[in-house]
């Protein structure tokens, strides 16, 4: 009776983050058992999508270690970890809402190999992370470029590079998409971002990088460029 409640008193609080709009809600919530959910249409980015993706281009069976950076509402990291269960997900939120939303709903779903950390990820702070297999770092560089730097965001990026054991997935805002406010602060990529992209991950050491697909965003049409990278 005790997990019961328990459990409810977790559903309630959950739905209280969604009825509330606590957070924003660019992920679906990860639901295996078919809850209801107040809201239930919230999120607004393609996230069913890049995970078909990923799972159709890296071997997820030899695979024992996930991370994903700015892990929003852990969906990554709970698809990634049911597709086999000897892989242990992790995911780094800097939002602490969105980071106790995500404890909750592995809570309600008896998770057992995921886990969350509430932190900032900087160029003093990506040093403490662990290596893993694959680690995905999606839609995060240009706010770091924007209110960190270039120079921040680019020593993280190579930190990153010294942690992925095999796969790097990546994906960002770019020039091309006028009109918002870290927009400017992506000259540097100039009318070709893909190029740039691509390029720049190269330099970092990865011997293999594949644009895989593009997807559009919330934000507008431009699609944005979804790369994996091979170590």
């Amino acid at each position: 009776m005790k997990i019961k409640f328990i459990h409810l008193f977790i559903y309630l609080v959950t739905n209280l983050i969604r009825i509330f709009k606590l957070t924003e809600f660019y992920q679906p919530t990860y639901n295996p058992k078919n809850l209801y959910y107040f809201r239930g249409s919230l999120y607004e980015r393609l996230s069913n999508e890049r995970i078909d993706v990923m799972k159709a281009n890296i071997n997820l069976s030899k695979v024992s270690t996930y991370l994903d950076i700015g892990s929003q509402l852990g969906y990554f990291v709970y698809k990634i970890s049911e597709t086999n269960n000897s892989i242990f997900s992790t995911g780094i939120e800097m939002n602490k809402v969105s980071y106790v939303y995500s404890l909750l709903i592995g809570i309600l779903n008896n998770s057992t190999n995921t886990s969350f950390v509430n932190m900032e990820l900087t160029s003093e702070t990506v040093k403490n992370i662990h290596c893993f297999d694959v680690i995905s770092y999606l839609n995060v560089f240009h706010h770091i470029v924007h209110f960190k730097g270039f120079e921040e965001a680019d020593n993280i990026m190579n930190v990153l590079y010294k942690k992925t054991n095999t796969y790097f997935i990546f994906e960002t805002g770019q020039y091309n998409e006028k009109g918002h406010y870290w927009t400017n602060d992506l000259s540097f990529m100039e009318d070709t971002p893909i190029e740039w992209i691509t390029e720049y991950l190269k330099k970092l050491g990865f011997y293999d990088v594949k644009l895989i697909t593009k997807f559009k965003t919330h934000l507008g049409e431009v699609e944005r460029g979804f790369f994996i990278c091979t170590k």
